[in-house]
């Protein structure tokens, strides 16, 4: 944390809840984010700009996973699968990061898993 400007309120160490009434939209966006009905729609759009990028051999031989810390997980049906998409990884991350920006992902891992 840097100095602090003399008109600027302190930071925040603690989320101050609300008393009063909340909007319907934002009660639903975070109850779906909690049970996790938001990730399903996520993982296909990923999965479809992923099966975009790639050769069409391969387009339908791998899954999305896990987003964690910028890190997408890839898992794959097969070694050659892996390899194929290991070799197509710079091309698929520029997709990604052109399609959809506010993911912020900064790389893929892949791992061979049989659907």
């Amino acid at each position: 944390m840097g100095p602090r400007r003399p008109n600027q309120p302190p930071p925040k160490l603690v989320e101050e809840k609300s008393s009063g009434p909340r909007a319907i939209g934002s009660l639903i966006s975070q109850l779906m984010s909690r049970r996790g009905y938001a990730s399903v729609g996520a993982e296909s759009a990923l999965t479809s700009t992923i099966q975009s990028a790639v050769d069409s051999q391969i387009a339908n031989s791998f899954r999305v996973g896990k987003l964690q810390r910028g890190v997408l997980m890839i898992y794959a049906v097969d070694s050659v699968v892996m390899q194929e998409l290991t070799f197509q990884k710079r091309r698929i991350l520029k997709k990604l990061a052109k399609d959809h920006p506010q993911a912020k992902i900064n790389d893929l891992r892949f791992k061979v898993q049989a659907e």
